[in-house]
């Protein structure tokens, strides 16, 4: 199954529950443009995305890796380069979120680090890396406070 198949089925499962494009990109935490992009068929979006999309239409992913086969050199050099732009994008939501509250980041980041925020962000990136420095401390302080 490829992009454009996977959009088709979203699309179709999303028309069969009634429900508006809006309404489905706010139940997954999306942005409506990410959802456009996964019912179209386009690959500019997150992995992230698509499994919470999934979930909240209930459709199942099964993935066969019989067919796999490792190329590690070449994964491992993409990862290396989108270890660091990650990192400084943490780094970046630290320094401003603590800059925010007024507080050292060395006391805020083993908050966010006990909280699951640092996770989060590393496993959101390709959502939250767009989003604005208010819209990020927000959803930061929110994170904390739970």
């Amino acid at each position: 199954m490829n992009c454009v198949d996977i959009g088709k089925v979203i699309k179709n499962k999303r028309l069969s529950n009634n429900m508006r494009m809006d309404d489905l990109a706010r139940k997954a935490g999306i942005t409506r443009q990410t959802l456009s992009s996964i019912e179209n068929g386009l690959d500019n979006y997150s992995f992230s995305s698509l499994l919470k999309v999934l979930n909240v239409l209930e459709i199942s992913l099964m993935i066969d890796d019989n067919n796999v086969k490792p190329s590690r050199q070449r994964a491992s050099r993409i990862n290396k380069k989108l270890d660091k732009t990650i990192n400084r994008f943490i780094v970046m939501c630290v320094e401003q979120y603590a800059e925010s509250i007024k507080q050292p980041s060395y006391t805020v980041y083993p908050k966010m680090k006990q909280k699951g925020v640092i996770d989060y962000l590393k496993s959101d990136y390709e959502d939250m890396h767009g989003m604005s420095t208010e819209y990020i401390n927000d959803f930061i302080h929110g994170l904390l406070e739970k």
